[in-house]
């Protein structure tokens, strides 16, 4: 098979020329980390948006997904199956040994670091075939459960001040419908838990805006992935927008964490490639245009060297 990768520079230096875009100043180089299957198997990649190099991070035979930056962009965390069961691990980025956090026989993913560093947010089945959130220290010491729900819950964020985690769960867009995904906020010192999304089909994926007045996240995913949409709701529920708005499946959102620029996944789904936009949904540049599947995008945070 041939593999299609266009530097991004490139990319976007033709469809300048076709006349897509805007004569807007491209934002400075900054490095996003994804996962993709193009090795054959599922592994964390970096590239640098300047040059389109990418870098494969984890470089294992297992499957290595669901992962998180630490907020000096120094390490990941991230889900592996690599000693036999899908357990959280954390390695030093660009190279680094992984190093085992949990050790349980059920099934712990979708790692989220918190803001002051502290902590880990995740998803476990330990106490629950359907998953609920938990939450432990770097070091995978601690574990405590946030959630006691009798739903599915997913991919946990931390609000900017790490008061409150947004996550997707399944419950009824309106009375008597039939659960679908949507967005909840969890306030950490409450307890308290709220609806965001009372959307039709799957909503999920949530991120925080740097500012922690808002949330991003995909939305309105039916069956096949159709209708699938970036979409931002305010941290209380109001302010819906759909940003995508067209008929290519977009998802899995995330903010550079200057609140600059957005980076998603835009199908059909195999490939799926890697773009990126202004907040208000402008501005769309291709970021990686690959054979198989690139997803999962989170910008790397710019406090450590190298990731500016």
């Amino acid at each position: 098979m041939i593999r299609r990768h266009f530097p991004v520079a490139w990319v976007a230096a033709a469809l300048a020329a076709c006349g897509a875009g805007e004569d807007t100043a491209p934002p400075p180089p900054t490095e996003v980390a994804f996962v993709t299957d193009r090795d054959g198997n599922y592994e964390i990649y970096l590239v640098d948006e300047a040059t389109g190099t990418t870098t494969n991070l984890t470089a294992h035979e297992a499957t290595d997904y669901g992962f998180s930056w630490s907020p000096d962009g120094a390490r990941i965390a991230f889900a592996s199956d690599r000693d036999g069961n899908e357990e959280i691990y954390v390695m030093d980025v660009p190279e680094g040994s992984a190093v085992r956090l949990t050790d349980h026989e059920a099934r712990d993913g979708q790692p989220s670091w918190s803001p002051d560093g502290g902590r880990i947010a995740f998803v476990s089945r330990r106490d629950s075939q359907r998953g609920e959130i938990y939450v432990m220290q770097t070091d995978g010491s601690g574990v405590r459960r946030l959630t006691t729900n009798d739903r599915y819950e997913e991919v946990p964020s931390w609000s900017p001040d790490g008061t409150a985690l947004a996550f997707g769960a399944l419950a009824p867009a309106q009375e008597g419908a039939e659960p679908t995904l949507q967005i909840f906020r969890l306030d950490l010192g409450t307890g308290q838990e709220v609806q965001l999304t009372r959307l039709e089909g799957h909503n999920s994926a949530p991120r925080w805006a740097p500012d922690g007045a808002s949330l991003i996240f995909y939305g309105q995913v039916g069956e096949g992935f159709a209708g699938a949409d970036i979409m931002t709701v305010a941290a209380d529920g109001t302010d819906l927008r759909n940003l995508t708005a067209d008929d290519a499946p977009d998802w899995q959102p995330d903010w550079a964490d200057d609140g600059s620029r957005i980076v998603w996944a835009r199908g059909p789904g195999d490939p799926l490639d890697l773009w990126t936009m202004n907040p208000d949904g402008s501005d769309r540049r291709p970021l990686v245009v690959a054979d198989g599947r690139d997803e999962q995008p989170h910008w790397r945070p710019r406090g450590a060297p190298g990731s500016r």
